[in-house]
């Protein structure tokens, strides 16, 4: 049942009211009685890897120049928020471990000099939203050895540098007062159904009105916990696919969206006792598998849109255990803890790198036995899904396929509607750029975010436009058995042509057709990309080739007419160099990224209305040989 959103600020403050006497801390996520049990487990097992990695972060921090007032690119006050936010988080555990003060002094000179910025940079709101994160964990599990008057000067800049702000956001103020750039930026409480802004936004600044509602009177306390729950509640049930889980935003925001979400989750249950039917819904509880079946063997993302081809984020595994069930999510996080694996997320480390424990796998850790993980399907996807999967097996050296269909405007969103990676084992033979610099202006005119910089088709390249954004796409047949496929309808992204791409795998032999069928213009160019780190020897005159990565092989067969060419995974001479920033320097020039070692897989085609391309990827495997015989082309109708 849906809440009643009107009432939920009071409700949520008269709950927490209820549970805790006035000024007891600490309540965010953990409480006093988890704390003990840390402290009680800190030399056991995981607990010994998270404390000593923490305790010696800790430590690090005592040593770092306080935070300055920096905004590099003209837009962004984002990296000096996170290490903020890092350093308090890892100061206030390390107190709570050890009691000592020294790490209390350091937070209070770290307290005093964000406290004497000029603002907290709100026209990017996430700079101001994560600062504020920082400071609520300070006052809340540092509450008890803090003086008054830095417990004074947190509630004050949280009231000036924070609510105010956030309250401008949520009544759609038409600026920021007194703050050094007005301007509000973009509108993300505004705009529906938004990105992953509402859950790093929304649930920072209820965790700072958590951490000190009690200890001063503010009129701003209800609506902003009102505007939070809210405008999370109906995120959670826009951006996690219904039928499959995945994310709209692609797994590398994903992860720094549901990071968020999951310290408002843990707050609410903390401190008032119920998450309010926040995590009620199928798609949040699906997504970890969609992570996982949307990574190659070794855990690298498929990374479309604007994600990057980084091991997926386990650290939320424990948190979707403590919520959903199934202690073979926190396994896989808890071995790679112990391997002091990268944990991915980057926000955590800033400072001190991205190796072992974080805090988040100690706020969500339980000590249960270990079990392994609920059976993952060899194919994902479905009918309605955004993307689709393919593997031979649930080893380490499976051959593994994935395409992307969604709508080439989700947030973050590049014009890849039909782009796919590849790989055998760890090595990856056919990959996704990722994003580029995010103050290239236009964007949209880079060559990573153009469909010419992705694993797809574009018509007549000679032009500038080469993929429609406003073109939506789901997968509209889905099957799973001896051939396993996706196929989907990617028409709307080449207006006056109709186009359909499946990706099929043969599971009698573990290859992977990949097949268009294309109805245009007679005179229309062609062309079909797939860039490669590999090295490529043809063979077949041109129909076919044998790519290498470090002696893992591969054979790719063109099946349909034309034959294979490869030249440099570069911009196209219409895709113009984006110029400077707005609002940086004019000698700060943002050349669009390199793609050293990568090259362009093509195939070009012309003169027929009706046309088919289908490419057949063979992994040469297991002392295989290149197969005397290929299989048969099918029209997708018959898939």
């Amino acid at each position: 049942m849906t809440p009643n959103f009107k009432e939920m600020g009071a409700k949520i403050l008269a709950d927490v009211s209820a549970r805790y006497k006035k000024g007891e801390h600490p309540r965010l996520i953990l409480t006093e009685k988890d704390f003990e049990r840390i402290k009680k487990n800190r030399e056991k097992g995981d607990y010994k890897i998270m404390v000593d990695n923490i305790l010696a972060n800790a430590e690090l921090f005592l040593t770092l120049p306080m935070p300055t007032y920096d905004i590099p690119d003209g837009i962004r006050l984002l990296g000096t928020s996170h290490r903020v936010e890092n350093r308090l988080k890892h100061l206030g555990m390390a107190y709570r471990l050890t009691k000592e003060k020294k790490y209390v002094a350091c937070a209070t000179e770290i307290i005093r000099a964000v406290a004497a910025f000029p603002d907290f940079n709100p026209s990017h709101f996430l700079d101001c939203a994560t600062m504020c994160n920082g400071l609520a964990f300070a006052y809340d599990w540092m509450h008890e050895a803090l003086d008054e008057k830095t417990r004074s000067l947190i509630r004050h800049t949280l009231f000036e540098k924070g609510f105010k702000r956030i309250m401008e956001e949520y009544t759609n103020a038409p600026e920021h007062k007194d703050c050094v750039k007005p301007n509000r930026g973009y509108r993300w409480y505004q705009d529906k159904p938004g990105d992953n802004w509402k859950f790093i936004c929304n649930g920072s600044m209820t965790l700072a009105v958590l951490a000190i509602f009690d200890d001063e009177e503010c009129d701003m306390y209800e609506p902003i916990l009102t505007c939070a729950f809210e405008d999370s509640y109906l995120a959670v049930r826009d951006f996690y696919h219904p039928v499959d889980g995945s994310y709209s935003e692609g797994l590398g925001y994903w992860s720094y969206g549901t990071g968020y979400l999951s310290q408002q989750v843990g707050a609410y249950l903390s401190a008032a006792g119920t998450e309010y039917g926040m995590t009620d819904y199928i798609g949040l509880k699906k997504s970890p598998y969609a992570a996982l079946s949307l990574s190659s063997p070794d855990l690298i993302a498929f990374n479309f849109g604007d994600a990057g081809a980084a091991p997926i984020d386990t650290l939320l595994f424990p948190w979707y255990q403590k919520m959903f069930g199934d202690q073979g999510l926190a396994e896989i996080r808890n071995a790679r803890l112990r391997a002091k694996a990268p944990h991915g997320m980057w926000w955590e480390h800033p400072d001190a790198g991205r190796r072992g424990a974080s805090i988040t796998d100690i706020m969500w850790y339980e000590e249960r036995e270990s079990e392994s993980l609920s059976a993952m399907p060899l194919s994902f996807g479905g009918v309605g899904c955004d993307n689709a999967s393919f593997r031979t097996d649930a080893t380490a050296n499976a051959f593994y396929a994935a395409v992307h269909f969604a709508k080439n405007n989700a947030y973050h969103g590049h014009n890849d509607m039909g782009t796919f990676v590849m790989n055998i084992g760890s090595k990856r033979f056919f990959v996704d750029l990722g994003s580029d610099n995010y103050n290239l202006r236009p964007y949209r005119d880079a060559y990573r975010f153009r469909a010419e910089g992705h694993n797809t088709l574009v018509f007549n390249p000679e032009t500038g436009k080469d993929n429609e954004m406003q073109a939506p796409c789901t997968t509209a047949r889905f099957a799973d058995g001896e051939e396993s496929f996706a196929i989907a309808d990617m028409s709307a992204a080449f207006p006056g042509k109709s186009v359909l791409r499946g990706m099929k795998m043969l599971r009698a032999d573990g290859s992977v057709i990949l097949q268009d069928e294309i109805e245009c213009a007679s005179e229309d160019t062609l062309r079909w990309s797939a860039h490669t780190p590999a090295s490529v020897r043809f063979f077949e005159e041109g129909k076919a080739a044998v790519l290498d990565i470090d002696g893992v092989k591969m054979y790719v067969a063109l099946l349909t007419d034309g034959y294979l060419t490869v030249r440099a995974a570069a911009p196209d001479a219409y895709s113009p160099i984006p110029g400077p920033a707005p609002g940086a320097s004019s000698e700060i020039l943002h050349p669009q990224a390199e793609n050293p070692g990568v090259q362009k897989l093509e195939i070009h085609s012309k003169g027929a209305e009706s046309r088919r391309i289908a490419v057949w990827f063979y992994p040469l495997t297991d002392g295989r040989e290149i197969p005397k015989e290929k299989p048969a082309v099918k029209p997708l109708s018959v898939w």
